[in-house]
């Protein structure tokens, strides 16, 4: 054995620190998966590592020498076969072969690299050290190597990355983390791999997303952050990944979706989030993603799919909804897409594979029996029950008790009255984001309130509230009322009794709102100059407009409107006033009532306060159902 050894043993280099031994066979090399490095006069000349397995080399062109006419300087790779050991990457390779562009040394069980192993290296392009035992990278290894357009350094023990480690790569394509144990990235470590087009961080130990990592990214194509622990996905997370085409997010822990999750990618073809803890996600979440192909939700925990889910794909091709908790599937879901494989195996309602599309509609009828649309879908066991009221807030007549028992009185200190409210679940309530000017502290709401003058009315309870969640548009410094919306947060639940009930939300899909006339109840002006407030409330029965009719009954209307408000109102002399601000605007199905709007503004009169004979300005709860369900505590529905 000794004697073959020798026969194959070619060439013996011993060479640099640490008593480091490289032992190369010579050969051209043109078996290459890089086509740009098939040249084999040129950069096909190779030093391969010796393997253990004699029988490799009779397959190779060996040399015991270079080749003639051929040098140190000549070599441009050097390839591990996976056979041979190196504890440490020292700079002996790059000293003897200083014009190296591929090193390939994988499967070595390196545990280590010296600061200036590649300092001599100053054409590599290709660096894959995949498949070692490396612990951690030298923050300035790369100085030198600005022609760098791959690095691999998966399936090592890396834990993290030194924040200066891609500094100036702007050649780099490539770049491959996974199956490492990274658990930390520094926020701005990718911000100069300005042709980056993909980067795997596959099977790490990351338990967050940070979208500082993105930016400066705006050539990335693919992006993998699979099997990792990550749990939620933070608001327009990928916006800086604008020529994105794949993402996967598989094996995480993902719970909820938020609408401006994707928002951005809109050149994203395919889209992984199978096998995480989804239940449901928000209409419009994948709407920004106008071209989309391929989506996988499969191995979730979903249980019902709506027809606003794809609304805008026209692309879609293939839908993977497999090993779900499916029970109902809207009708309409696939029909302004190109869907034709949609996988449903293994859910409740239905067990489908890839077919045609009228063979997916028919095969879905179980589902589709079991559907009701999202606005049905009650924020509680009972919401939105009541009677349709009659009659005007200025100049109308009084509610019965009951009612509408979702309607809240906010309290300022002293027991002074200064907007209203509507309970959407045991703790949260929807108000108007101009009504929150004092501390959530000083805040009293009333709820089950129905005569002011009756102090120890029976059904009537003070709560005291934790927090206010103001939405992050709204600018109080302007004139327009966008995004005039707030969350406040009770500290304790609320006990439902027939004077006390929440209000059901409704979604952008819903029929309900295409309605052309709403319901305010409200604790405003009533028409007496002498007083603040009613003490009663009162309803209005409001026909809801378009801005564009609204302006052009009063132009001064614009000037505080904006895409997420509609107007309303008779124009006949009754409609809101001072002290309704903060109300909803309620419409219903014959059988419970949805919040539509929140009053917002109406303009001024000088004998009541308001000009009722105008319209008023209405915030769209439509835009900001998403929003209110991703706030802490309890989702609504």
């Amino acid at each position: 054995m000794k004697k073959i050894l020798k026969t194959y043993l070619i060439f013996l280099m011993i060479y640099g620190t640490n008593g480091q031994t490289v032992n190369c066979d010579y050969q051209y090399n043109n078996n290459f998966w890089m086509t740009s490095y098939q040249n084999m006069n040129d950069s096909g000349y190779t030093c391969s590592l010796i393997t253990r397995e004699l029988s490799f080399f009779q397959k190779l062109s060996r040399f015991r020498n270079h080749k003639a006419g051929r040098n140190d300087a000549d070599v441009k790779w050097i390839i591990n076969y996976k056979e041979s050991k190196m504890k440490t990457f020292s700079s002996s390779i790059c000293h003897k072969f200083p014009n190296l562009e591929i090193i390939d040394i994988g499967g070595a069980e390196m545990e280590s690299i010296d600061d200036d192993a590649l300092s001599n290296c100053k054409n590599l392009k290709f660096l894959m050290l995949n498949g070692n035992e490396i612990r951690e990278v030298p923050e300035y290894l790369l100085t030198r190597n600005s022609k760098l357009i791959y690095f691999w350094i998966n399936n090592n023990q890396l834990t993290t990355l030194p924040e200066n480690v891609f500094i100036n790569k702007k050649e780099l394509v490539e770049l491959l983390l996974n199956n490492n144990q990274i658990n930390f990235i520094p926020s701005s470590i990718f911000r100069q791999l300005v042709k980056l087009e993909m980067l795997n961080l596959d099977n790490n130990e990351l338990q967050s997303i940070n979208p500082e990592w993105f930016v400066g990214l705006q050539n990335l194509k693919l992006l993998s952050l699979n099997g990792n622990q990550i749990v939620e996905i933070p608001s327009k997370c990928f916006a800086a990944l604008k020529n994105l085409e794949k993402l996967w997010l598989n094996k995480n822990r993902i719970k909820t979706l938020k609408t401006d999750n994707f928002g951005g990618l809109q050149n994203l073809q395919i889209l992984s989030l199978h096998t995480n803890e989804l239940s449901d996600f928000p209409a419009g979440v994948f709407t920004q993603l106008t071209n989309l192909q391929e989506l996988s939700l499969n191995s979730n925990k979903l249980t019902i799919i709506h027809s606003d889910s794809f609304d805008v794909h026209s692309q879609l091709t293939a839908v993977d909804l497999e090993d779900n908790e499916i029970n109902a599937i809207d009708p309409k879901v696939i029909d302004n897409t190109a869907v034709s494989a949609l996988k449903m195996t293994n859910n409740s309602c239905c067990q489908l594979d890839t077919e045609t599309k009228s063979e997916i509609k028919a095969n879905l009828k179980k589902c589709f029996n079991n559907y009701q649309p999202r606005h049905y879908q009650a924020n509680a066991e009972s919401c939105g029950k009541g009677v349709k009221a009659q009659g005007t807030i200025i100049g109308g007549s009084e509610v019965k008790r009951g009612m509408h028992p979702w309607i809240a009185a906010l309290i300022a200190p002293r027991n002074k009255y200064f907007c209203g409210g509507t309970l959407i679940s045991k703790r949260k309530l929807v108000t108007a984001a101009h009504c929150m000017l004092i501390l959530a502290r000083d805040i009293t709401v009333l709820l089950g309130v129905h005569d002011f003058s009756k102090r120890h009315e029976v059904g009537r309870f003070p709560y005291a509230v934790q927090n206010v969640y103001i939405h992050p548009d709204w600018n109080p410094h302007t004139d327009t009322y966008d995004a005039d919306i707030a969350i406040m947060v009770l500290e304790t639940e609320v006990t439902y009794s027939k004077y006390i009930q929440p209000i059901c939300l409704m979604y952008a899909n819903s029929t309900l709102a295409e309605h052309s006339e709403g319901v305010v109840v409200g604790y405003g002006k009533d028409g007496d100059p002498k007083k603040e407030h009613s003490i009663i409330p009162k309803s209005i029965n409001l026909p809801i407009h378009k801005n564009e009719d609204c302006f052009l009954k009063n132009y001064e209307l614009a000037r505080y409107s904006s895409k997420r408000t509609f107007c309303g109102g008779a124009g006949n002399g009754t409609g809101v006033c001072i002290g309704d601000s903060g109300s909803g605007l309620v419409v219903t199905d014959g059988s419970a009532y949805y919040l539509r709007g929140i009053v917002s503004a109406s303009l001024n009169n000088m004998t009541y306060g308001c000009d009722v004979d105008t319209y008023s300005i209405f915030t769209n709860i439509l835009h900001f159902t998403d929003w209110i369900n991703e706030l802490p505590v309890e989702r609504v529905f």
